[in-house]
């Protein structure tokens, strides 16, 4: 068939202008239709040439007679079909880290700061620096609650110690001390600006504000290094809120409940005083005694039970007692069931029980006004101990006698506290 077109193509004549013969256009062509199979994908094969035409037969075309648009080497084409390869990112310069700056406290408009994650504190007045520092601990050395509750229900939720507590915490101003006040709160964890914080701080403000003295409050939030009995309060305070003035150790003190005495829910006020090296003095003994009752001790309605349900005595001594409250208790539940009025009777032997079998100590005639303050202990459950210890029951409890092996015959009756115990009934 090409050669038909061929053949056709030499004969044929338009005007008095002949076209150029077939074969001698094949040269220019070919480009083309590699470059055609290229973009199609098919394989390269030779194109079909003509048995009667040789290349020896192919005239050449002149230079003018071939198109610059037309290619005329096949590597040159297959050259640029190859993708080029990215060039490589030149390598980032190396830089020096930035040394790492110590985060300023964050300070709010209240006055209060916060050294994160989880220390509060803040300064009254213009406390000067100073060498000698009469710390004290807030809740149970300061104040109590109002409330009477184991955690202070709101702002409003304070008491003094005792009247003579914010006299004595003055006194210590007036003769050279600078007054700071060292507390654990727990209960704000890590939401230092969420609303517990913002109860602890309006009550802290309430507290000192009454006091009316300049002094510096450090509050730990966490269990971590600022929390007691650990020292990191003391040491923040000594490094960072003392105008880099070091405390003379040997004038200075501490004022804490939490002492590990028969009662105290802990020692991590001792502990304090101990890690920071300064003397450790208790309430009592700078305010005088406590008015009113002392909060329950964290969880002492949950521990201390037997399998069978009921409180059992940490001091083996007081098991007679607490197994006397207890059955009270279950008496008044069943007589509740007829007399509504005696539930609440049955819930506040219940209560007592569980605290008698927390105290570490031996109750005895001799104590029984330190532990009258135990919160749930009234008049009415310090008289039932005083029967008790003193006859071995209770006139409630009709047949059960000697419950705590220690009936008329217990040393007790000889006690030299009897006498202070009468006076205190």
């Amino acid at each position: 068939m090409l050669g038909q077109f061929v053949s056709l193509a030499r004969s044929f004549q338009f005007g008095h202008r002949r076209f150029t013969p077939f074969p001698a256009l094949l040269p220019a062509f070919r480009p083309l239709c590699a470059r055609a199979r290229a973009m199609s994908g098919r394989p390269k094969r030779a194109p079909k040439r003509s048995r009667k035409y040789s290349d020896e037969d192919e005239p050449e075309l002149e230079e003018e007679e071939v198109s610059d648009e037309v290619p005329l080497d096949d590597e040159s084409e297959e050259e640029e079909e190859k993708p080029k390869k990215k060039a490589r990112a030149p390598p980032k310069p190396k830089t020096t880290p930035k040394p790492k700056v110590k985060a300023t406290p964050v300070a709010s408009s209240s006055g209060w700061q916060i050294e994160k994650p989880s220390l509060l504190f803040k300064y009254y007045g213009d406390p000067k620096p100073n060498t000698k520092i009469a710390g004290v601990d807030l809740d149970g050395t300061m104040v109590n609650t109002k409330s009477g509750a184991q955690f202070p229900k709101d702002a409003a939720d304070w008491k003094w110690f005792n009247k003579a507590t914010p006299d004595v915490i003055r006194s210590y101003h007036d003769r050279g001390f600078k007054v700071v006040i060292f507390t654990n709160q727990g209960g704000i964890k890590s939401a230092v600006t969420g609303k517990m914080a913002e109860k602890v701080k309006g009550r802290i403000d309430a507290v000192v504000g009454e006091l009316g003295i300049p002094c510096q409050v450090f509050a730990a939030t966490m269990d971590d290094q600022y929390r007691k009995p650990e020292g990191g309060m003391w040491e923040f305070f000594t490094q960072n809120a003392n105008g880099g003035v070091q405390p003379d150790l040997s004038n200075s003190f501490f004022v804490g409940d939490a002492a590990g005495r028969p009662g105290d829910f802990a020692e991590s006020d001792k502990g304090f005083a101990a890690a920071v090296g300064i003397r450790f003095r208790l309430p009592e003994d700078e305010f005088g005694d406590m008015e009113g009752k002392r909060a329950l001790p964290p969880g002492v309605m949950a521990k201390n039970k037997g399998e069978d349900g009921k409180p059992v005595a940490v001091n083996p001594d007081n098991a007679g007692l607490v197994s006397m409250f207890s059955q009270v208790a279950e008496k008044a539940f069943e007589e509740a069931k007829v007399e509504a009025k005696m539930k609440f009777k049955a819930i506040n032997c219940k209560k007592v029980a569980a605290v008698l079998a927390d105290y570490p100590a031996k109750i005895t005639l001799a104590n029984l006004k330190d532990v009258g303050k135990l919160q749930g202990v009234g008049k009415g459950s310090i008289a039932k101990i005083k029967e008790f210890l003193e006859t071995g029951t209770v006139s409630e409890l009709s047949g059960v006698d000697d419950l705590a092996g220690v009936g008329k015959a217990a040393p007790q009756l000889n006690d030299a506290g009897k006498d202070m115990a009468n006076k205190f009934m």
